[in-house]
């Protein structure tokens, strides 16, 4: 009990407790003087007897009160100082429900510094996406003439050229529009020794072909054959409609030149001519043969449009 009230008056706090009541009881004149001094001794023994019996709940509590009471005193008598209370003695409880009595304000902000602090000490720097090594096989496209294949999971970046910089622009003049037009006829004559080097490659092609026994690599070699002989063939029909531009153009000048007014082919007129010069150098077989690849070509195409006229009348 002495060291609890030590204790007590160490940290300032200072207990008030009201005495129990008792029955009220009258004493004789006779001894009122006597026992005046017994009285004193029982109350102080009484005193202690009832702050022995409030424990260390009722201790917390009144280190409670008394923080409310000083606040209290603080506000009437700003003057006067605070006590100075010895934090190392106090129990976590107290403190814990001292703390949770403070108003919320200065609560928060301790809390967002110390939240800071932490996020402070304990920030890592993130690690590192798995960068694409060179190695990784690329996405291939089902032929070429499919489109590229973009990642949408790329994000659009948000930086806008405001002022251009003035960088070197490299230009080819083969290909500048400020040079002038490109003139086919003589480009085609300058790299015409071009030809004879595909030709050349055309025929490695199809001695590879009858050479390789494996399947996937022969139907490659065959699509890089069929993509040449086409090109090959467009090259050979813009040659006959130059050709035949040229001709008729050549024509056309000598009869101006006898005072007759121009006369300028249509597409249409220029196509059947082509088709009466192409078959004017075939066999009859082989008229024959494009004869029927045309009406063929001309058949399916019908029979698209009239499937698709009876799908349309039956909708509706």
């Amino acid at each position: 009990m002495a060291l609890k009230r030590k204790q007590s008056s160490s940290l300032g706090l200072e207990r008030r407790v009201r005495p129990r009541k008792e029955d009220e009881w009258e004493e004789e004149p006779e001894s009122q003087n006597s026992s005046s001094e017994e009285e004193e001794e029982d109350d102080e023994v009484e005193e202690q007897g009832i702050r022995g019996e409030y424990s260390e709940d009722e201790e917390e509590e009144d280190v409670e009160g008394q923080e409310l009471e000083d606040g209290s005193e603080d506000e009437s008598e700003p003057e006067e100082d605070a006590p100075k209370i010895d934090l190392s003695s106090v129990s976590f409880g107290a403190l814990a429900k001292a703390q949770e009595s403070m108003p919320s304000a200065g609560r928060k902000s301790k809390s967002k510094q110390s939240a800071g602090e932490d996020t402070t000490k304990t920030e890592t720097p993130a690690p590192r996406k798995p960068t694409r090594s060179k190695d990784d096989p690329k996405p291939k496209r089902s032929s070429k003439h499919a489109p590229q294949e973009q990642t949408s999971k790329k994000p659009v970046s948000r930086r806008r050229e405001i002022i251009p910089e003035n960088k070197r622009q490299f230009r080819d003049p083969r290909f500048d529009p400020l040079v002038g037009r490109v003139n086919e006829e003589k480009a085609s004559k300058a790299y015409a020794f071009l030809d004879e080097y595909r030709d050349k490659e055309m025929a490695d092609l199809r001695a590879q072909i009858k050479k390789t026994k494996n399947f996937n690599e022969k139907e490659n070699l065959k699509r890089q054959l069929q993509s040449m002989e086409s090109r090959k063939k467009a090259n050979l029909r813009r040659q006959e409609e130059e050709k035949l531009l040229k001709e008729h153009r050549q024509k056309e000048k000598e009869l101006v030149a006898q005072g007759k007014t121009p006369f300028y082919l249509k597409k249409s007129e220029q196509k059947k001519q082509l088709l009466v010069n192409r078959y004017e150098g075939m066999s009859k077989g082989q008229v024959d043969r494009a004869i029927e690849r045309k009406r063929k070509k001309v058949a399916g195409k019908e029979k698209k449009e009239m499937d698709f006229l009876q799908r349309r009348g039956a909708r509706g």
